[in-house]
């Protein structure tokens, strides 16, 4: 200090020589870890006494401390009231006489925080979907009432059909197959009839119901009431996302059905209904279902009736039973009344081993 107050002089020549004693606390315990082993080098808590310039970069604490350690400098952060940074000094950060830095593991950054969460988007796009301002797309569904029979100038009579209003936009964002429903003609080409009127004809055998949950699926990719469906309109649902190509809609319903609707009583209908709909998850569910649950599901006279229609459907099931049929045959002896086995060998013991009845088992493996 006497060398350095001769040269500096003055009362800011002692300030800038000042020196500031404080302790570096580990936080937690610190290791050093290798690619064979690892080494606790400081346990929690432990106190390390420092002293610097107040002006000293904290880039030399790091390195000193890291090495006087054993730990690698690259592996540590320290803070006092903010984390400190390499080119931090004791005056910049105003560390004072018996003051405490903290040191730890070194964190990977925090992820930046979403912009908007998931339950926003849904309450917005759900909005969307009620506000029929802007909507430039309609689908006719016929009602219940109208009858297969009744002829097209009847059916296409206002009292008949249902009108569900969507936005063409959001239809050809989610889907392809209202992408090309909707494309307009290009170099002569012949465009759908739907491109220039934007509506939809919906088929008889789904009913407005069916069209606002898939429609609520294609806005919100979900269906918020989904566990309140019934099975039979759930299968209607698999039909439409099978016949509209809405693959993700498609796996959300036989997710639904596996989980929450597959019994003995309607196993038969969900497996006919993969054939008709290309639903290979829900046949692999059935499957193993009645594998399962083969004498109860083989003895339900809905199952006889359904497999009728789909005879083929039984191949895979009897194939299923086979693989779980032991490979080769397996022979047994029976025993007669008489004491003998059906070969005719007595089956009296004549030692150890007969008198358990085959070749001992080992307790353990050699």
């Amino acid at each position: 200090m006497a060398n350095n107050g001769g040269r500096q002089g003055g009362a800011g020549g002692n300030n800038q020589a000042e020196h500031v004693e404080f302790t570096v606390r580990a936080e937690e315990d610190l290791y050093l870890t290798g690619s064979e082993n690892t080494i606790r080098r400081v346990t929690a808590e432990t106190n390390y006494s420092c002293l610097m310039l107040k002006t000293q970069r904290f880039s030399s604490l790091f390195r000193h401390y890291a090495k006087y350690h054993g730990l690698r400098k690259e592996d540590l952060e320290y803070y006092f009231v903010n984390p400190l940074e390499n080119e931090d000094t004791p005056e910049s950060v105003q560390l004072q006489r018996g003051d405490t830095i903290m040191v730890r593991k070194r964190r990977k950054p925090e992820p930046p925080e979403p912009a908007a969460d998931d339950d926003e988007i849904f309450r917005d796009f759900r909005d969307l979907l009620e506000d029929d301002e802007h909507m430039d797309a309609i689908f006719l569904v016929p009602n219940e009432s109208t009858s297969d029979t009744m002829e097209e100038e009847e059916a296409k009579l206002p009292a008949s059909m249902t009108e569900i209003r969507a936005h063409k936009c959001i239809l050809t964002a989610r889907t392809d197959y209202f992408k090309a429903l909707f494309r307009k003609a290009e170099d002569g080409e012949m465009a759908f009839r739907e491109s220039q009127e934007c509506t939809i004809n919906v088929e008889p055998s789904f009913t407005a119901g069916h069209i606002r949950y898939m429609l609520e699926f294609i806005y919100t990719n979900r269906i918020q009431s989904i566990r309140s469906i019934s099975t039979d309109d759930l299968l209607c649902i698999l039909h439409l996302s099978d016949k509209w190509l809405l693959r993700d809609l498609k796996r959300l319903v036989e997710h639904e059905l596996i989980r929450h609707h597959m019994n003995v009583h309607t196993v038969a209908r969900m497996y006919g209904a993969t054939e008709d709909f290309k639903a290979q998850r829900l046949s692999r569910a059935c499957i193993n279902f009645i594998m399962t649950n083969l004498r109860q599901v083989t003895g339900n006279t809905s199952f006889e009736e359904e497999m009728k229609n789909y005879p083929h459907l039984c191949i895979p099931v009897l194939k299923a039973a086979a693989d779980l049929i032991p490979e080769g045959p397996v022979h047994k002896k029976q025993r007669t009344d008489h004491g003998t086995l059906s070969s005719g060998v007595s089956s009296t013991p004549t030692n150890a081993a007969a008198a358990m009845g085959s070749s001992p088992v080992p307790d353990s493996d050699p």
